[in-house]
């Protein structure tokens, strides 16, 4: 018996000291990840962009009573050549343009035109809730000109709004309308970590999809599509000297990341223009009537839609100034608009 007791302790010690050893080893590259994860802590700084929220499950009783009003309500708009333009020759046909990601078809084939501004106006009536500043800055976002052409046209931009107030777990939904929304999922790690892994799944499902939408250029007839204000690298000066300053906060980051946009139409700006619910009501007000500006393309030709940046910048210098009120060129800004 001692000699057995002995053999036990002699083969068990050098397999404990083993274990102890592989144990010690794995706490140390956790230690080292865990270095590493805060060295990025300051691209990721705490920046509550709501000033009410709702929490999940009365948010989505809302967007359930809010979808199904405005769906039977929706149901009384007539569908001709001119309202829901883009719902009747796309999506209610199930004709998806090559350089939208694969599963845009499974988020049109069960609903109507009714559905999708239901689902458009709830998720975008619930984001400038949460973000409001006053009842007339969240007027202003509603009667702001992105919706309206959003609705009118019927396009999709209300899914992109859906999946912004859901994230990380709506990741596919954002990335139907990416124009300016994935510059949204910068803001927070878990936003980024959430759209590699659905990345790389969606590769294994679908193949290589991102060629197909980069591909974009090439589909309306040589690059002739005026409402197209996209400026891609020549936005990336203004991109970058915004970026510092936009960090954690996913408004800022979608309005900043809109100048580098390769492809962007007016109505790809819905995600944003909840923000407008954060100003006060005075610049919320400026900020509905400026986008406005590109109809003035009816009268200055294409060129009047690059009007539309201004409601982008003016977007992005009121969020700054809110959020950064001790700087000097604030303090000078405010001296010059206190009547607001």
């Amino acid at each position: 018996m001692k000699h057995s007791f002995e053999v036990q302790k002699f083969t068990q010690i050098p397999f404990d000291g083993i274990l102890a050893k592989k144990v010690l080893n794995m706490q140390k590259i956790i230690d080292r990840l865990k270095k590493i994860w805060h060295w990025f802590d300051p691209l990721f700084p705490e920046q509550d962009i709501y000033t009410k929220r709702l929490s999940f499950r009365y948010s989505i009783v809302a967007l359930l009573i809010l979808t199904i009003v405005i769906t039977l309500l929706a149901s009384l708009m007539p569908l001709n050549e001119y309202i829901g333009f883009d719902w009747t020759h796309f999506w209610g046909k199930q004709n998806i343009p090559a350089f939208y990601p694969p599963w845009t078809v499974y988020l049109v084939k069960f609903i109507t035109y009714p559905m999708l501004i239901g689902i458009t106006i709830a998720s975008f009536i619930i984001a400038t809730y949460q973000r409001s500043n006053h009842m007339l800055s969240s007027l202003a976002a509603l009667l702001s000109f992105p919706l309206i052409w959003t609705v009118f046209l019927g396009q999709l931009e209300g899914w992109t709004v859906l999946g912004m107030l859901y994230l990380p777990w709506l990741i596919p939904m954002v990335l139907v309308k990416p124009q300016v929304s994935v510059f949204g999922l910068g803001a927070r790690r878990s936003y980024i970590i959430a759209f590699f892994i659905f990345f790389c799944l969606s590769l294994l499902f679908w193949g290589n999809w991102p060629a197909k939408m980069f591909a974009i250029t090439t589909y309306y007839s040589g690059d002739d599509y005026p409402q197209d204000i996209g400026l891609g690298i020549m936005g990336l000066p203004i991109f970058l000297s915004m970026l510092w300053f936009s960090r954690g906060d996913m408004d800022m980051l979608m309005a900043c990341g809109a100048f580098i946009s390769p492809h962007l139409v007016f109505y790809n700006l819905l995600p944003l223009t909840p923000a407008v619910a954060r100003l006060k009501p005075g610049k919320a007000i400026i900020a509905m009537l400026i986008s406005f500006t590109p109809l003035l393309s009816n009268w200055l030709g294409e060129k009047g839609w690059l009007f539309g940046w201004g409601f982008v910048f003016w977007l992005w210098v009121n969020l700054a100034i809110q959020r950064y009120p001790n700087m000097q060129l604030t303090r000078w800004i405010k001296k010059r608009d206190s009547h607001f």
